[in-house]
């Protein structure tokens, strides 16, 4: 199963869960349930209404792989942009010590030929 389908898989399966738990409150709304029944209704609904969160993020199209793989890809270049500015900052003190040095060497050189 390629990558595309089994996208195409989650996304109808979520849209279905979200399907069904809309016709579930529509149907409570005019149907009431019985009172010895209640119970484990509210224990199906509930559990329904858990996975609510996961279907909508689904359905945005963001997948929790997709979201923690990504997080640490930001992780790895967060950490590789500090360590390109500590070498850029040593590489720049370099620079500046060697034109230092340069401006002394030639301060004495004219110096000498005075």
């Amino acid at each position: 199963m390629t990558k595309d389908q089994r996208d195409i898989r989650h996304y109808i399966g979520a849209a279905g869960i979200f399907i069904l738990i809309v016709l579930l409150l529509v149907f409570l709304s005019f149907i009431e349930i019985p009172p010895v029944n209640k119970d484990l209704f509210v224990a199906i609904v509930g559990t329904l209404v858990s996975s609510l969160g996961m279907v909508v993020y689904t359905i945005i199209g963001q997948q929790p792989d997709e979201v923690n793989t990504l997080q640490k890809k930001n992780e790895s270049l967060s950490s590789t942009n500090t360590q390109m500015e500590i070498r850029n900052d040593q590489l720049e003190k370099m620079i500046i010590d060697m034109q230092k040095e340069v401006i002394e060497k030639l301060t004495e050189l004219k110096g000498n030929k005075k």
